[in-house]
């Protein structure tokens, strides 16, 4: 495509991913960057930009030149989740352009194979009858399973202990190992081994990698629900022109079969669908978590 004289993209596009190579996050970024070479006839290169939960890649995206040359791999954290509690950052993620919803999944919770609450049901009865006696895992302070316990905690009235571990990996370690009962994590294969039970879905559909376990929606609780959500934005003052073609692009790339088998073999249901939609997405999950935030307390340190 042209945009004024110049065609699109005439030299390499950096797509800004917020976590490590090779992770959950980095993996489904590598594939959008390889689609878009492909169907663009460009170069989309990831650069992977760890640190600070996101902030420093927000950050980089936030300051770029809003040519279209560099783009961000965005996901609830660093539009909803960060900006709701901690007062200062760097970047204004309502700013951000948004160029199109790539992928969403929920929350699963789950607890140890090894305790005897075999549904929601019999966890929320225990955690009554035993205030603080369930010890509740967490990937860290200021993360999406932090504040979707601290919206659980709300909506079912529970008191439970929470620890806060360095990551979502040693939180899902400490509940496969029995030093924490039960925690919030991204909907996983984890579920189909036996590593952890699944309770309960933070959706209102059930989930194609876990048929067999409900959503808080049939269980009683709607106003629990959470997803880790992704999609491509572009700094401040990207041209509209070049938002609507890698939307095109990005849409075209969603309904390849096999980008769809690739994004649901790690956990990811592909979305797709307009600029428009996925701001308004972003948008309200900064309202929801701020609430959530507001109401519960929850702090960072």
């Amino acid at each position: 495509m042209n945009v004024g004289s110049q065609a699109y993209p005439a030299k390499p596009v950096r797509i800004l991913v917020p976590a490590p190579a090779g992770g959950p996050t980095d993996v489904p970024g590598r594939i959008i960057a390889e689609g878009l070479s492909r169907l663009t006839n460009g170069r989309f290169i990831v650069e992977n930009r760890v640190g600070a939960g996101g902030i420093l890649a927000a950050e980089a995206v936030a300051r770029a030149a809003p040519d279209g040359y560099t783009l961000f791999y965005a996901n609830t954290s660093v539009l909803a989740v960060v900006p709701a509690i901690q007062a200062k950052i760097p970047y204004d993620p309502a700013a951000f352009v948004p160029i199109g919803f790539v992928s969403n999944s929920p929350q699963a919770l789950v607890v140890n194979p090894k305790l005897p609450y075999k549904t929601l049901k019999e966890l929320l009865a225990f955690a009554k009858s035993n205030p603080g006696k369930i010890n509740w895992a967490s990937g860290g302070p200021g993360t999406l399973p932090q504040l979707t316990f601290e919206l659980f905690r709300l909506e079912t009235g529970i008191d439970a202990t929470l620890i806060n571990y360095s990551g979502g990996d040693p939180a899902l370690t400490a509940v496969m190992s029995g030093q924490a009962d039960a925690m919030f994590t991204a909907a996983s294969t984890r579920l189909r081994n036996g590593d952890v039970r699944g309770l309960a879905l933070t959706s209102t559909e059930r989930y194609p990698d876990a048929p067999d376990v409900p959503t808080t929606a049939e269980l009683g609780l709607p106003g629990v629900t959470a997803t880790s959500g992704t999609g491509l934005v572009g700094p401040a003052g990207t041209p509209r022109e070049i938002a609507a073609f890698l939307n095109l692009k990005l849409n075209e790339l969603l309904k390849d079969p096999a980008v769809q088998s690739k994004m649901k073999a790690l956990g990811l249901l592909p979305v797709g669908g307009t600029p428009e939609a996925f701001g308004a997405w972003a948008n309200e999950q900064r309202r929801k978590w701020t609430r959530v935030v507001r109401e519960s307390g929850a702090k960072i340190d």
